[in-house]
């Protein structure tokens, strides 16, 4: 049985990766108090080590000798880096940098790092993982120089694997928090006020991906071959109108009277979507299409 630890194992990705690693492995969560608290009953099979990655003194309540660390604990709202950068800095970087103390003193075997499509900046259009990156964002930059920061972890006895993921969405999402994730933010509004307010173009795009196949691709990724960074998305662009059109449509809402369009900010991405051949060299591919997976979504948010 292999000995797994995640960081931010509570949130919304990491607690869908705990749940399916728990069944075959002796799991460690990492994630804030509050956050534990909250999603208890998504974590329950796993053990759990309440603590901020930011402050270095956290790493001493963990054990040694993990097979595989995920680490996905992160500020992750591009909105909130904006307004909050040094919050934003200080879990993305240094406790980063923290978690790469601990283990290089105790060397697991495999590193697995979420990164995050906002690194390749205002306009990605079939993103390859060699392109070059410019991140608009604070959180974006956050996120490359915490991959920076991550491969230097990189030898014989560790394997580092970084995923750049693009907007995951699915059931269990964080439907309290309105800064971060678009798909869930439009949820959100819709069933609270039944009307939705947009900040930005309706012709800005996206890659859609559902929590299934992230989860599929954190537990696949260990042994992709040949590189060490990939993209974890749908390969599909989905604009921000036809993404609003198929909510209202399953809702049964009129979107023309529904809708309101506000200005965007600077740093927000205007459109991206990933080539995923890479991953799909590996032998991993995205199962669940936008239909089938808005379907589930909202079946979560009613239920």
């Amino acid at each position: 049985m292999r000995k797994i630890l995640i960081t931010g194992g509570a949130g919304f990705i990491g607690s869908a990766l705990a749940s399916i690693l728990s069944k075959k492995n002796k799991v460690y969560v990492l994630d804030l108090k509050k956050q534990i608290k909250k999603n208890r009953n998504l974590i329950k099979n796993c053990k759990i080590i309440s603590g901020d990655i930011a402050n270095i003194d956290t790493f001493k309540k963990i054990e040694k000798n993990f097979d595989i660390i995920y680490h996905l604990a992160a500020k992750t709202s591009s909105a909130m880096s904006e307004k909050y950068p040094a919050d934003c800095f200080k879990t993305n970087v240094n406790g980063t940098y923290n978690l790469t103390q601990w283990a290089q003193r105790f060397k697991p075997r495999s590193i697995v790092f979420t990164s995050s499509m906002s690194v390749y900046g205002k306009i990605a259009n079939n993103v390859h993982e060699n392109a070059l990156c410019k991140p608009i964002s604070n959180y974006g930059k956050s996120k490359l120089l915490g991959e920076k920061i991550i491969k230097d972890l990189s030898s014989k006895k560790t394997k580092v694997k970084i995923l750049r993921l693009f907007n995951v969405y699915g059931p269990n999402q964080n439907f309290d928090n309105l800064k971060q994730g678009m798909l869930s933010i439009y949820l959100a509004q819709i069933f609270r006020k039944g009307k939705l307010t947009v900040t930005g173009s309706l012709n800005r795009y996206r890659d859609f991906i559902y929590i299934d196949d992230v989860v599929n691709g954190l537990v696949k990724c260990v042994n992709f071959k040949n590189h060490d960074t990939f993209n974890i998305g749908s390969g599909c662009r989905l604009k921000v109108k036809d993404l609003i059109s198929l909510i209202f449509k399953k809702l049964e809402l009129k979107s023309d009277k529904n809708i309101v369009v506000k200005k965007t900010s600077k740093s927000d991405t205007w459109g991206s979507y990933a080539n995923i051949d890479r991953a799909l060299q590996n032998n991993w591919k995205p199962k669940v299409d936008i239909i089938s997976g808005l379907n589930n979504t909202i079946k979560n948010i009613k239920e």
